[in-house]
């Protein structure tokens, strides 16, 4: 017949002083939650965003060059594709890195695309279908 072996030799479970010893303590909260505040800004980063403005006020021109040129190369369509692709790319950046850096990088699209094309003209256009 086949011999079985004896089970292995484990270590106690509590390697620490016995379970007699431990106290355990419950702490029961009869008073109710204070209402988080109505008024909470907090979500809108007033200083990570003024500072990010601040610094896109220099860098959003070149951005507005950039789309001026191909405005006048190519179309408004074109200008207007390339403003949405690069504001919607900074977002992307934005939302997934969470850095300074990116959050100029939002601000100058989005400045640079308002002082480079036509904003209100557009809006008529993409309503009405009408270029006059």
């Amino acid at each position: 017949m086949t011999k079985i072996p004896d089970p292995p030799n484990y270590p106690p479970y509590i390697s620490g002083p016995a379970c007699a010893d431990q106290e355990i303590y419950v702490v029961v909260q009869t008073e109710p939650m204070p209402d988080p505040s109505r008024w909470d800004w907090s979500w809108l980063q007033f200083g990570r965003n003024t500072k990010a403005i601040l610094v896109s006020v220099v860098t959003a021109p070149w951005w507005a060059a950039a789309l001026r040129d191909v405005r006048a190369e190519q179309t408004d369509a074109g200008a207007w594709a390339l403003a949405g692709a690069a504001f919607c790319a900074a977002l992307w950046f934005d939302h997934a890195r969470h850095r300074f850096l990116t959050r100029v990088l939002a601000w100058t699209t989005a400045l640079g695309t308002v002082g480079a094309l036509p904003a209100f003209s557009a809006l008529v256009t993409l309503l009405t279908g009408s270029r006059s």
